[in-house]
């Protein structure tokens, strides 16, 4: 296992690292800072208390844990370490050590506001037009007003000041750098807002434009993500994610990396900027991860995993992110379904596709959606091929692919099928528990907001011959049973950890699918040789289940994909065909069907097996079956 140190945790891109990295736990994590009662302080695997990155020796004594740590890679959390470490990285190259840090020379330039727009803009890129407070002074231009005004070396939005009078600009401090003001586009929502504030001098960060550029350790371009952001104190609250393919600016964005590139620049590059009336213009960029990277990751972004393992020569891959939701960060990072009109169709990941109900799903629904991930193990992959090669949208995930969680955190709805049949063998059974219950962690952290679970009504005791609802108690007696009931546990503990995630396990009762020649077993067998002319004996007529129509169940599954839009679901759902007893069965095989087989009915009143399930709480959020059993038995025919 790798160990990653991680420096001053307690900062916001300390703290967002840790997150990015916590979202696979692949690696052994220390953190460090000045302070122990910081929030990532309980996620870091060790913590260590270092002093102050501005004390004497701070370098020597950060190199000097690594080594005694046997680290890895060393993660800088805050922009001051930058420098530090780019300038000593051969010390810690010497002792093995990786440092995710780029070449000196970019990183100060994009220290220094005017240093940064002298280089940057005469290369093309749109950078606003900066100069000093004390150049502006001695030859006023005042067709730049309102304008703002900044620390030459500030982050985080400190020592800043609104202008709206020239008066208001004498007595600043001259070294500071002077911008005019970027007003967002008059369509913009915030418009209104930033404009009234602005001619009181106040300072509004509201649709701003984040752009995370990613460089690998050769510093070739590998990763876009850009957002509009909403901050508040110079803390970013809201992330909304957007599309670069369709983003009308994404070509301005892609000027700033066949220079980056050819300096050398390695790893993660964060600019600031505005959409305007005259385009997107960019004011600010730092050369680190940033306060929202923990929100990046969560939408399917993971840069620091990413260059963690591409600066240790690991696989890795870094590709799109989730468009449905958006990132809510306040203390720590999260993200929640993006509310109102989504932005793309859903992207969904299917585990079991391969299973019968599975298959015809996938088959179904596949164009309802923006992707579709199917997680199956490396031995199927052949058999998957030839089910869903020819579906444009449908993507294969071997269940150990390093980017797994990836995938999981791009999942808007995610259904799972897996689960040992009642006649297989005991270890079968094993395997899909164990499987299942490794993915329902990686699906808890991924934050999905729609996750459904087959289930069966074989969790309710067979011998009690009384229609179940969903409180009636569940049993134990066989390894199916058992089976059923762990995977249901385990798919609802998913709440514990992650609250708004809509879970359910919708319990079957007995599927008929008319077109798989024998998946109907003894309920198909029973028409086919009445109309053969046989002979069928039954032992106990009374006996009764409840049959219900694949395409029923189809039916089912997507009325609950869309009713989870407008309300939380229970932690488990029956969902009834119609209940029927085998004499009754009989007699529509009887008055359907012109067979001249017989049967042979046992007098016995005894009823040995009963699957009586009660249907009327989906019933009641509007769903009913649409097959009647005469429905089924002709197709059975």
């Amino acid at each position: 296992m790798i160990t990653v140190l991680v420096t001053c945790v307690g900062s916001g891109v300390g703290q967002s690292v840790i997150d990015s990295l916590n979202l696979k736990r692949e690696c052994k994590i220390i953190g460090c800072d000045g302070n122990p009662n910081v929030y990532a302080h309980s996620y870091c695997d060790e913590f260590i208390v270092v002093p102050g990155l501005y004390a004497e020796g701070y370098t020597q004594h950060i190199l000097q844990l690594c080594i005694e740590n046997k680290v890895d890679i060393l993660v800088p959390g805050h922009d001051h370490e930058l420098v530090l470490f780019a300038k000593d990285y051969e010390l810690f190259k010497a002792a093995g050590i990786e440092v995710l840090v780029s070449e000196p020379k970019i990183i100060a330039i994009s220290r220094d506001k005017q240093d940064w727009y002298n280089f940057f803009a005469l290369l093309g890129c749109k950078i606003v037009p900066t100069i000093s407070v004390k150049e502006f002074l001695a030859n006023p231009d005042l067709s730049i007003l309102p304008a703002i005004v900044k620390p030459s070396g500030g982050s985080a939005s400190q020592g800043i000041s609104i202008i709206n009078e020239l008066a208001e600009v004498e007595g600043l401090n001259g070294d500071d750098i002077i911008q005019p003001y970027l007003f967002p586009e008059e369509t913009d929502k915030n418009y209104q807002q930033i404009t009234a504030a602005v001619k009181k001098g106040q300072f509004l960060q509201l649709s701003e434009i984040s752009i995370q550029l990613i460089f690998n350790k050769q510093s070739k371009f590998s990763g876009l993500f850009i957002s509009k952001n909403s901050l508040k104190n110079g803390v970013p609250v809201y992330v909304d994610p957007i599309n670069p393919d369709s983003f009308a600016y994404t070509n301005e964005i892609m000027k700033f990396v066949p220079i980056l590139e050819e300096h050398g620049v390695k790893g993660p590059v964060n600019i600031q900027g505005r959409v305007t009336p005259k385009g997107l213009f960019f004011f600010e960029m730092n050369m680190r991860f940033t306060g929202i990277t923990g929100n990046r990751a969560l939408l399917g972004f993971n840069e620091v995993d990413y260059l963690v393992r591409d600066f240790l020569g690991m696989k890795c891959e870094l590709d799109q992110y989730a468009y449905n939701k958006v990132g809510v960060r306040q203390v720590a990072c999260t993200v929640i379904a993006r509310q109102g009109k989504r932005q793309e169709k859903e992207t969904i990941t299917i585990l079991g596709g391969g299973s019968n109900i599975g298959k015809i799903f996938v088959q179904d629904t596949f164009h309802l959606f923006k992707q579709v991930n199917l997680v199956v193990r490396a031995s199927s992959l052949g058999k998957y091929r030839l089910l869903f090669g020819k579906l444009n949208n449908v993507k294969l995930i071997v269940q150990d692919d390093i980017n797994l969680e990836q995938v999981l955190c791009q999942t808007d709805i995610l259904v799972n099928f897996v689960s040992a049949l009642a006649y297989e063998e005991d270890k079968l059974k094993y395997d899909a528990v164990l499987f299942l219950q490794k993915m329902s962690v990686k699906i808890a952290k991924a934050r999905i907001a729609k996750v459904i679970n087959i289930s069966s009504q074989s969790v309710y005791p067979q011998y009690v011959n009384e229609s179940k609802t969903e409180g009636y108690p569940l049993t134990y007696n066989n390894s199916y049973a058992f089976q059923k009931v762990i995977i249901e546990n385990l798919f609802s503990s998913i709440k514990e950890f992650s609250p708004l995630s809509n879970v359910v396990s919708l319990r079957l009762p007995r599927v008929i699918i008319p077109s798989l020649a024998g998946q109907a077993g003894f309920f198909g067998k029973m028409i086919q040789d009445y109309l053969e002319g046989k002979t069928i004996k039954i032992e106990h007529p009374e006996n009764n289940t409840n049959l219900i129509h694949v395409d029923d169940v189809l039916e089912a599954l997507q009325f609950v994909v869309q009713k989870m839009d407008e309300q939380q679901f229970p932690t488990a759902l029956n969902l009834s065909g119609k209940d029927i007893s085998l004499r009754e069965y009989i007699g529509l095989i009887q008055d359907n069907m012109q067979g001249s087989g017989t049967f042979i009915l046992n007098d016995s009143k005894e009823i040995k097996t009963s699957s009586l399930v009660n249907g009327s709480l989906i019933k009641d959020l509007g769903w009913t079956p649409k097959y009647t059993i005469t429905d089924i038995i002709k197709q059975l025919k």
